[in-house]
């Protein structure tokens, strides 16, 4: 084989090499998948941050999804999962202590198959329907010490029931809720209002299509497709975006 064979069969092995690489990396789905986890982690970090302003020194427990726990689940079930914990981790800092990751018990028929659960299919959060029952108390008495709960799945349904909700402690902080679970918005002033609940990130309406590049600052990424909401701006938010309750 001469020389010239060999440099063609050479730069069509770095041509198909160049092309791999490309559609790994940058392909569409690929690009899509990297925004959306980007923006996990930051809408986890804000919320984070604001918990971290709130209640300074205490311990957290941070609530997520159970399927990570299970084999064979789809890449994007653990990765989403790495994401909002990187940016929970991020948003602390030093001043909110890192208590635990829990999952909540899965339904047994979840396991089986998801789908043979009622579930509202406008829904945010539906994990909210496929825990098994008391499984969010139970965790109550597992981490005892917890003094804010941040959860990253939304809330059972039956959540007004429950003793985790009914005690003072702890607190909760929630990533896009569904917030008729915890009783639509009467019920949510209160929560705000009593302290129960320190923070909430919603959907922010109208936000830049999903294809869209990220701001060079994670500030400006969340105040273009998120909300936080706490006790001090409720009202706000309420006029803003009233179909958000």
């Amino acid at each position: 084989m001469n020389n010239t064979v060999k440099n063609l069969l050479a730069a069509a092995l770095l041509a198909g090499l160049l092309w791999f690489a490309w559609r790994l990396v940058f392909s569409p789905d690929r690009a899509a998948r990297n925004l959306a986890l980007a923006r996990r982690e930051i809408a986890t970090r804000v919320l984070a941050e604001a918990v971290a302003g709130e209640l300074p020194g205490k311990q957290a427990l941070v609530i997520s999804n159970p399927f990570t726990q299970q084999p064979a689940q789809p890449a994007e079930v653990y990765a989403f999962e790495a994401a909002g914990v990187a940016g929970l981790r991020a948003g602390f800092g030093q001043a909110l202590r890192l208590q635990a990751v829990a999952f909540p018990e899965l339904n047994p028929a979840a396991l089986q198959n998801p789908e043979s659960l009622p579930m509202d299919p406008d829904t945010t959060t539906p994990l909210s329907f496929l825990t098994a029952e008391g499984a969010w108390d139970a965790l109550l008495k597992k981490y005892p010490g917890a003094d804010v709960l941040i959860s990253l799945i939304g809330v059972p349904l039956d959540l007004p029931r429950l003793e985790v909700w009914r005690r003072p402690k702890p607190r909760f902080a929630l990533l896009l809720p569904d917030l008729r679970m915890i009783g639509g918005l009467p019920a949510v002033r209160e929560a705000f209002r009593n302290g129960k609940l320190v923070a909430a990130v919603l959907n922010k309406p109208g936000a830049p299509p999903e294809t869209a590049s990220l701001a060079r600052d994670y500030r400006a990424e969340f105040d273009a497709r998120f909300v936080l909401v706490t006790a001090r701006n409720l009202d706000d938010v309420v006029r803003a975006y009233p179909r958000a309750f």
